[in-house]
């Protein structure tokens, strides 16, 4: 630790990367390898309000979303003109399965009410004429999204039922609110809040959203989603990727990047130091910032000081584009910042 406080200077490399498949660079893409360039900002492209709202819409229609049942989740399950096989409360147990009168041992996880529903009707064939099985699930367990951040009650949620992100940070109890000269103010960041589905951030807007109403893009939920809504006040730096403790901590001032990365305890093998990334701004449009760290330890470069809400991601040998980057982020920044979420639980 000692040693890596004696980092110096930075030479600070700006690349585009976005497609991984193409071998020609394209207006998303530069290639990783050959000689560094000069320092320059590049921004990546934004998207627009119309190609958001339409990335949404086609998320919405091929969802088509049909929630799996699985473990925990609490069945009523009813066979017409059968009182003896009207059973309310039934649990599918960790094993996946479900116990029911003649039917027996019935897998249940993984599958949709209809299909259980099914199941249970091709099982109860054998002993009742044409059996009509009509299930209702009591509790959805199972079924969770986060919200984390400046919301009153910050939590994982059950999927009950289907519900869009602004009802879902509302049952959240809102945004954070405090106090300032007299006046309340909301704590939230919404410029750098997101919205994540299997590790990919969407296309959500939130400022237009809240601020402004925009119900375009009032997405609605699926079993997995995680909802990020920073401090506005108090904004972490991340340190993820090839390195031995990823981590997440309090900006300070005069924050250098080599004293920073100092604070993850070295590198792994695989770690390309020549390309380490920061991530500056919003994830919907952030300035990618590619750094050879390998000059900063020559003293070749002078240092760069980070910036509140900055993600320091240290890439392994190979990668090669920055819409692969995102998707490594996503993941890790959510399991950070859950561990988090816990111990404050635990504490309180």
């Amino acid at each position: 630790m000692r040693n890596r406080n004696t980092f110096i200077g930075s030479a600070v490399i700006l690349l585009l990367l976005a497609a991984c498949t193409s071998t020609r660079p394209g207006p998303h893409q530069a290639p990783l390898d050959g000689p560094a360039p000069a320092a320059e900002t590049i921004k990546l492209p934004e998207q627009t309000a119309e190609e958001q709202v339409a990335e949404l819409e086609r998320l919405e229609i091929e969802a088509n979303y049909v929630p799996a049942l699985g473990r925990g989740d609490v069945l009523d399950i009813a066979v017409y003109d059968e009182p003896d096989l009207t059973i309310s409360g039934i649990p599918i147990r960790t094993d996946g399965k479900i116990s029911f009168p003649l039917a027996g041992e019935v897998q249940a996880e993984g599958l949709s009410v209809a299909e259980l529903s099914q199941s249970l009707t091709d099982g109860l064939e054998k002993y009742i004429l044409a059996p009509k099985v009509s299930i209702i699930v009591q509790e959805f367990n199972s079924q969770k999204y986060t919200i984390f951040g400046e919301v009153v009650e910050p939590g994982v949620y059950p999927l009950t039922t289907e519900i869009s992100i602004t009802a879902a940070l509302a049952s959240a109890g809102g945004l954070n609110k405090g106090n300032f000269r007299a006046t309340t103010v909301e704590l939230a960041d919404l410029s750098h809040a997101f919205i994540a589905r299997d590790g990919k951030i969407l296309p959500v807007n939130f400022t237009r959203l809240i601020r402004q109403g925009d119900l375009r893009y009032d997405l609605s939920l699926q079993s997995g989603d995680y909802i990020y809504i920073p401090s506005g006040l108090s904004k972490e730096v991340y340190i993820l990727g090839e390195v031995t403790n990823a981590m997440m901590f309090a900006y300070r001032e005069d924050m250098p990047m080599s004293r920073t990365l100092a604070q993850a305890e070295g590198f792994t093998p695989d770690a390309d130091l020549k390309r380490i990334h920061i991530v500056r701004g919003s994830l919907h449009n952030p300035t990618v910032i590619m750094i050879n760290f390998e000059e900063v330890l020559k003293g070749n470069a002078r240092e760069v000081a980070l910036e509140p809400g900055d993600i320091i991601y240290v890439p392994p040998t190979g990668l090669t584009s920055f819409a692969r980057v995102v998707d490594k982020l996503v993941p890790t920044m959510q399991a950070l910042q859950l561990g988090i979420l816990l111990n404050d639980t635990r504490n309180n």
